[in-house]
């Protein structure tokens, strides 16, 4: 009996530090968007966490993603789950989001993984460079996720990018944000040439790792 009351004693002492934990976390409360989604070792947690940050000090109201999550809210360890993130956030935000993918079976992944209306979100199935071109509104944050970077042959990809750059430069503003993913993959990954590009026009590098995010 002693034993047994011992051992639901020590499992109360577990329980409280992990609940503990739970609620250390979620005192950001931009890191609740990522509980049992991404997790605190995962290369994208602390990136996502700074964003949310950020764009919550900055008022963000206008979203765009190019490259939206395909497998929903599975997988988000590998792909980041970056749509169910934001449409979560923007909800709570009063934001407006557009993912935008040229594929539509993966579009039909994302919105299977967005919980509840998707009335502030547009998906579009679009080239993304198109789109950029032909967008001319404001925008506050820009996630750039899309064309599979390939260790092989890294040009399209990185060419891609900052083609979306080029397209969407002329919506930017002072407290814009961009946000870069797979950048910390050999030859610069996806942002290299997007890094460049924003670097020579005054824009800082805040936050660099897998994913770098630039203001100016």
């Amino acid at each position: 009996m002693v034993r047994f009351v011992s051992f639901i004693a020590l499992m109360m002492v577990v329980s409280s530090f992990f609940f503990e934990g739970l609620l250390a976390d979620c005192n950001n409360q931009s890191a609740c968007y990522l509980m049992d989604r991404i997790p605190a070792s995962n290369c994208r947690y602390s990136s996502f966490v700074f964003a949310l940050n950020l764009m919550k000090e900055r008022q963000a109201v206008t979203l765009i993603e190019t490259g939206t999550a395909r497998n929903g809210a599975t997988n988000c360890i590998g792909d980041g789950c970056s749509t169910v993130i934001f449409a979560d956030w923007i909800r709570d935000h009063g934001a407006y989001l557009y993912s935008i993918d040229v594929d539509p079976q993966a579009l039909h992944g994302a919105q299977e993984g967005v919980s509840g209306s998707h009335d502030s979100i547009e998906f579009v199935c679009s080239d993304s460079i198109t789109f950029l071109k032909n967008f001319n509104r404001p925008i506050d944050f820009l996630y750039l996720d899309s064309y599979d970077f390939e260790i092989s042959n890294p040009g399209p990809s990185q060419q891609h990018h900052l083609q979306e750059i080029m397209a969407a430069y002329s919506c930017l503003h002072s407290k814009s944000i961009v946000m870069i993913d797979d950048c910390d993959l050999p030859h610069g990954g996806k942002g290299k040439f997007v890094i460049e590009f924003l670097l020579r026009r005054g824009w800082k590098i805040i936050y660099k790792n897998y994913q770098v995010i630039l203001v100016q």
